[in-house]
């Protein structure tokens, strides 16, 4: 497991990260051999699988590099063959209520405290690690990433802010603007008022906010350092490929004078 992410969260220095969404491992290779703090494998709007998922991990391993998993919901079915790959963190989507919360950080523990069921395999190295090590390992180390995405869990968030086991919150601006009929306006002040209540309230329970946000650019950048997050989401595999290859065809064009 990587414990660079968790490291930073807990000194206070901000992670930077993006996000895979194509199928081709290599993706993991190369992006993560960039030099992001972490990567944040998406299940929830892509066709990754679990056989593709694995070999995402295993691709991030080898480039050094901290990998979280986006399930599609919270259901501890889903989430239970994905622990035993041994990611170093879950992210939750559209985690609503109080409920929902404590069922997210349940199925990421072992009895008493939770309700994993006990089988890891490439989690501990299919052997090689101590089981009663890897227990604590990892309750301690694997990260259980929450999203605050629709308005919903913001009116129950002092609730939900007090759930025992929360590794961070993860603001998702897009939704949670469209929950509150203000589509594809994050800046829009009711939104700006939301999204600050639910940092201000996590700081104060001592918990990391992080963002997840697409390709912007670094004008938006500054405006999330600005709210206080403490690990962005930017951008995705797609997006650093269209840029690049837009960016290319221009100079191209540009050199051969063609429109």
């Amino acid at each position: 497991m990587n414990h660079s992410l968790r490291q930073k969260l807990l000194a206070g220095i901000t992670a930077l990260g993006t996000h895979i969404s194509l199928n081709d491992p290599v993706i993991t290779e190369l992006i993560g051999n960039v030099g992001f703090d972490y990567l944040w494998i998406d299940t929830e709007h892509t066709a990754i699988g679990l056989e593709c998922l694995q070999m995402h991990l295993i691709a991030a391993r080898a480039s050094g590099t901290a990998a979280i998993v986006r399930v599609p919901c919270v259901d501890p079915i889903r989430v239970k063959p994905i622990l035993e790959m041994g990611p170093d963190g879950m992210v939750f989507p559209q985690v609503n209520s109080l409920r929902e919360a404590e069922e997210a950080v349940a199925s990421c523990l072992y009895p008493p405290r939770g309700r994993r069921g006990f089988g890891p395999r490439r989690a501990i190295r299919f052997g090689l690690t101590d089981l009663e090590a890897y227990r604590r390992e990892a309750e301690e180390e694997t990260l259980r990433l929450l999203q605050v995405e629709n308005i919903r869990a913001v009116e129950d968030f002092e609730a939900i802010v007090r759930v025992e086991g929360v590794s961070a919150f993860i603001l998702g601006p897009c939704d949670l603007a469209a929950s509150m009929d203000h589509f594809g306006e994050i800046r829009h002040p009711a939104v700006l008022e939301a999204m600050r209540y639910v940092i201000a309230r996590s700081h104060a329970q001592g918990i990391p906010v992080g963002v997840s946000y697409g390709a912007c650019a670094y004008e938006d950048i500054e405006f999330w350092k600005s709210l206080g997050v403490n690990m962005i989401s930017l951008a995705a595999d797609t997006d650093h490929l269209l840029r690049g290859a837009q960016n290319y065809l221009a100079d191209m064009r540009r050199c051969f004078a063609q429109p």
